[in-house]
């Protein structure tokens, strides 16, 4: 999870407010981003369940895990729900 960097959100919804990408490009981005943090945490998760013979101490680990997963990913998600609205919006006109 290292190489993403964290709070990356906002420098794309700065580029989005900014630049004026294209809405379907920011939401590919978005998407991709949100693709990256899930692959990461399946290779986190899959890692405790090879590497932890304690499942007491796994169990934990996996919580810790899902809820970094949440808090990571949660900002990438509330932005791709903003970007579909304004899609949506301009749809309207």
């Amino acid at each position: 999870m290292a190489h993403l960097k964290r709070n990356n959100f906002k420098e794309l919804y700065r580029k989005e407010c900014t630049a004026s990408p294209s809405i379907d490009s920011m939401m590919r981005e978005v998407l991709h981003m949100i693709g990256n943090i899930d692959f990461e945490y399946e290779v986190e998760l899959d890692k405790v369940e090879k590497n932890m013979p304690d499942q007491e101490l796994k169990d934990y680990i996996r919580k810790k895990i899902e809820t970094a997963h949440r808090e990571k990913r949660e900002p990438y998600v509330e932005l791709l729900t903003q970007l579909r609205q304004r899609q949506y919006r301009l749809s309207l006109n």
